[in-house]
């Protein structure tokens, strides 16, 4: 079976957060491992899924991944997980870069901002699980319109002001799609 099929085959939760690494090393450590993952995760005719486990797999494993030249092809992976997200944890707390993937999504700088414009307006609640972080991140009711505001304000220098009340958080999203710092 070839990397992209097993791929497809896990979520996020199962690859890094249920078994450990040792799906993670497997995939890795197989023929030709690093240049197949390498190969799926630019690949922009493939499914996102499977290209985004795959370039988490790279950032976890080569400390120069990605070059400049495959941080555009990345953006479309991270944007569609962002909108697909189905746990929060994964991507940290808006106000906090502490998630792996929100961190990830960052890196890729302007490149992913097109994609976060678009998801400012997606209402819909990204749940997170454990306990103080799922806490914590289910009292905000966090959005995915909310991560994406946080991190284009990281993209983009702008100071970003994590409020308790969702309605105050969309009231500074036109500054933030204007280009404004307010």
């Amino acid at each position: 079976m070839n990397v992209a099929a097993e791929l497809a085959k896990l979520d996020y939760v199962e690859l890094f957060l249920r078994t450990g690494t040792a799906q993670m090393d497997r995939l890795w450590s197989g023929p030709n491992g690093p240049r197949e993952l390498e190969a799926l995760a630019v690949d922009s005719d493939a499914a996102w899924e499977p290209r985004f486990l795959a370039s988490e797999i790279l950032f976890r494993k080569r400390p120069d991944f990605p070059s400049v030249e495959q941080k555009h092809a990345l953006a479309s992976a991270y944007v569609e997980a962002l909108r697909a997200a189905r746990v929060g944890n994964i991507w940290g707390l808006p106000g906090e870069l502490d998630g792996p993937a929100g961190q990830h999504l960052v890196s890729l700088g302007e490149e992913v901002a097109p994609g976060l414009m678009r998801l400012l307006d997606d209402d819909r609640q990204v749940p997170y699980w454990g306990s103080k972080e799922a806490m914590l991140g289910n009292s905000y009711a966090f959005r995915v319109k909310d991560f994406a505001a946080f991190f284009l304000s990281k993209i983009r220098g702008v100071s970003y002001v994590l409020h308790t009340d969702p309605s105050a958080r969309d009231a500074d999203i036109p500054a933030l799609r204007a280009g404004r710092q307010e």
